[in-house]
């Protein structure tokens, strides 16, 4: 392997070259249990025989499936309109029971020339001859999260700058889709040609489009499920005139802009970052050790909620009340996941079709769009489905520059939730949700008042007691709550399968709430008077604050009524 210096490398070889069409670098679980890696092509023609992709990281599921996505709306549309542009051209797929081979290979081999990884004019995803202003070249591992590079230092990671990893022509391909769609925000290399650079800087940058959202992805038993889950009904709010992947557009150069996407397939693959991948020759064939990474196009700030709500069918959005008093008009925020936070327990949000909470209007909340038209095909084709919610996404740290934490987290949801014709299970799993929630609250204030009564009076080791009490039940209650809601839509009535759910939460409720009196210490059991509210003092002991815990719960929790089900 040629020597090279921490700072520059010369031009690839023109001989080098990666075929994302035909060469495999997928890696996928095929349906009868096998690990393999397959190419675009033979990705998408077998997908009704894959389980599912298996990237090196959960951040990568969603970019590469998002240019799958935006290779079957290419390959179903009509002329320069991509597809499906109607209910009934969608059912018209779903029948097929696998994606039409012919037109799907027909596009591939129209757009081919633009795949090559490695192409000297035209690269996939990248730059010709891109170069920063002092030619100076990264470690690949700029583009990995878990990997230590500049600024971000994971705790363990053992690599470091002088020593990059080597990645596979697959491999970057994966991490390349990556960057674009998670790469941290602040400030980037300058490239040569980029007329906002400055001082060799270019500052300012978002962090790619993805790390914005807290992504929600409908998954199923096979990748054709999923993608067709995820397949949106096109129309000319979503994709309108000029709306193409980044691979049917011009080559992009070091200029980049600020602007509003085209529309869905736009967004899909939104180039954020001007890339060129350094690949060099080995024996085992091209290697990837060195990038050159610099700023990319932004998403127009002044109307980028606005335009992009609408398109963007792979998160929850919730009103922002203080954007809109500044802006004067409606505006939806991203709903971002919250790091130790269940998913299912925002479930009230994803859904947004009944109140989060009792003060919280559900018009404040509007579900993600491919979930809003699953919800209009949840009486036809899909009526018996359960799909796998699969939610993903990054935090980031010190101005967005470093990342923090990666969120994954799975939901199983039958499509009977969704259904528009009743919302008679919907409401039993948002109301389930708020069982919980209740439940959660009464066992925190329980923890609180042993502790006053035992004589705490700081309130940080109050709070403490509060919040291990609770994700102690939300612990116990994750694999129950994601096991009763899979098995919504059965032989059970939307009431007595939140009759059995409620009994589960009182049964796991009490279970810990006697755990905390038995270690009660004599202080709290002899009590003491404690502050409970503007001058007034009561007596509080472990007797009086079980009795208090036990009514809450039985107010919040009740048992299942004497009348017939519904």
């Amino acid at each position: 392997m040629p020597k090279t210096s921490p700072g520059t490398h010369p031009q690839p070889s023109s001989a080098s070259t990666f075929d994302l069409i035909d060469d495999p670098w997928l890696p996928c679980l095929l349906v009868d249990g096998t690990a393999t890696s397959l190419s675009m092509r033979q990705l998408l023609l077998r997908a009704h025989h894959v389980q599912d992709l298996v990237p090196d990281a959960a951040t990568q599921y969603p970019p590469i499936l998002r240019m799958l996505l935006a290779v079957v709306h290419r390959a179903v549309g009509q002329g320069p309109h991509p597809g499906p542009r109607s209910k009934e051209e969608w059912t018209s797929l779903w029948g097929q029971r696998r994606l039409p081979a012919d037109r799907i290979s027909r596009y591939l081999d129209e757009v081919r020339h633009r795949f090559d990884l490695f192409h000297p004019r035209t690269p996939f995803g990248q730059v010709a001859g891109l170069r920063s202003s002092r030619d100076e070249t990264k470690t690949i591992a700029l583009t990995i999260p878990f990997m230590a590079a500049g600024n971000n230092a994971p705790l363990f990671s053992a690599v470091r700058d002088h020593e990059p990893p080597s990645l596979t022509p697959a491999e970057a391909a994966r991490w390349l889709l990556h960057a674009h769609a998670w790469d941290t925000a602040a400030i980037k290399t300058a490239a040569v040609g980029d007329p906002k650079a400055n001082a060799g800087k270019t500052t300012g940058n978002p962090t790619g489009p993805l790390g914005q959202l807290g992504v929600l992805i409908p998954t199923g038993p096979t990748l054709w499920h999923t993608l067709m889950y995820n397949l949106k009904i096109l129309n000319a709010d979503i994709s309108g005139s000029g709306d193409l992947p980044s691979w049917e557009r011009p080559c992009v150069d070091a200029t980049w802009r600020e602007r509003t996407p085209a529309g869905l397939l736009d967004l899909y693959t939104w180039l954020g970052r001007r890339i060129r991948l350094v690949a060099e020759t080995t024996p085992e064939g091209p290697r990837v050790r060195r990038v050159v990474l610099c700023a990319g196009d932004r998403l127009r700030i002044p109307d980028l909620w606005q335009v992009r709500q609408p398109v963007e069918p792979h998160t929850a959005w919730r009103r922002s009340t203080t954007l809109e008093k500044k802006l004067g008009r409606t505006v939806y925020m991203p709903i971002v996941h919250q790091p130790g936070r269940q998913l299912w327990r925002g479930l009230g949000a994803i859904l947004a079709h009944q109140a989060v909470t009792d003060t919280t209007p559900p018009q404040h909340y509007t579900p993600p769009g491919i979930l809003a038209q699953l919800r209009e095909l949840a009486g036809g084709p899909l009526a018996q489905e359960l799909l796998l919610l699969r939610a993903i996404g990054m935090t980031y740290g010190n101005k967005n520059a470093t990342i923090e934490e990666t969120y994954v987290d799975d939901l199983p949801l039958p499509v009977a939730v969704l259904r528009l014709t009743d919302h008679f299970w919907e409401t039993a799993a948002l109301n389930a949700v708020r069982d919980a929630e209740n439940a959660a609250r009464d066992l925190g204030q329980l923890a609180v008042d042993l502790a006053k009564a035992a004589g705490c009076k700081d309130d940080r080791v109050l709070n403490g007691r509060r919040d291990n009490a609770r994700m102690r039940l939300y612990a116990t209650l994750d694999q129950r709550f994601r096991r009763w809601i899979a098995a919504l839509g059965g032989d059970a009535s939307p009431r007595q399968a939140l009759d059995q759910w409620r009994s589960t939460v009182r049964t796991r409720t009490y279970q810990i709430a006697d755990e905390l009196l038995l270690r009660v210490p004599p202080a709290a059991i002899r009590g003491r008077p404690v502050h409970s509210g503007r001058d007034r003092t009561e007596w509080l002991d472990s007797a009086l604050a079980e009795r208090c815990f036990r009514n809450a719960l039985d107010a919040d929790l009740p048992q299942p009524p004497k009348e017939a089900d519904h």
